[in-house]
């Protein structure tokens, strides 16, 4: 699954499994553009992949706003000369039943899980036309296929990620352009604490994700990277609106 001689782009790709995409794809020989609100980190994720001899470049950008998104994508084409990948991973979690969320907040996850996608998409899909095709891998969630208690706008917004893939592949499938999903359990990282704190208050979150699906451990980002290189890699070269779930046998039960 060698990514030798591509580039791609990765947005949240400052911490938790945007990162651990970040640090595969290059070690397989990836060039790298790292989009993300975390300035501090988004430099440190650089920093650590350049020392690791990898070609990496952090953007500063919101993907919920469109003149970010064009900067970020005008600073990323000359690094990269052609775009290969595009991960669209950039994503916020927010507790609350529709009776409970503020306005702002409904907005706040949309903008950011969905609209996030259609505006990052939207820049780069043409760079994409004129090399001749592409992969993009949209990270959905399990929260948009089955849903989840009190999180009404992280579901709606990942459930329009799975259906935004499965038309974004039937439009761009002529330009050779492979749009996938890739919907993650609960995994180790700032969110799942995040998650883990809403449902169980009080219990190590540790302990808690070890409990909730089939499979005896936690998720890491790395789980994901690697169902992520695949996607990447012309391994998955037939597959295009595909769903593909990885979350340790939690949607089986």
């Amino acid at each position: 699954m060698n990514l030798e001689g591509k580039s791609g782009v990765i947005t949240g790709g400052a911490m938790g499994i945007g990162k651990a995409i970040a640090q595969l794809f290059s070690s397989e020989g990836c060039c790298v553009v790292i989009a993300d609100v975390d300035e501090a980190r988004g430099t440190e994720t650089q920093k650590e992949i350049e020392e690791g001899g990898g070609r990496c470049l952090f953007i500063k950008c919101d993907v919920s706003r469109s003149e970010d998104v064009k900067n970020m994508v005008q600073k990323a084409a000359p690094f990269c000369d052609v775009v290969h990948i595009l991960v669209n991973n950039a994503g916020i979690w927010r507790p609350g039943r529709v009776t409970e969320l503020t306005e702002e907040t409904w907005d706040q996850v949309l903008n950011t899980n969905l609209k996030g996608i259609f505006l990052v998409s939207k820049e780069i899909i043409p760079h994409m036309q004129k090399a001749g095709g592409g992969s993009i891998i949209n990270v959905g969630s399990v929260a948009g296929l089955v849903g989840a208690r009190e999180a009404s706008a992280y579901n709606a917004s990942k459930g329009g990620v799975v259906n935004l893939t499965r038309g974004m592949a039937l439009d761009f499938a002529k330009d050779n352009i492979r749009v996938n999903c890739l919907c993650p359990g609960l995994i180790e990282s700032a969110q799942g604490d995040m998650v883990v704190a809403h449902y169980a208050p009080g219990k190590d979150p540790r302990t808690a994700m070890t409990t909730w699906q089939p499979l005896p451990r936690i998720g890491t980002p790395q789980d994901i990277a690697r169902t992520a290189l695949f996607l990447a890699s012309d391994e998955s070269a037939f597959a295009t609106g595909s769903i593909f779930v990885v979350d340790g046998g939690l949607t089986a039960e």
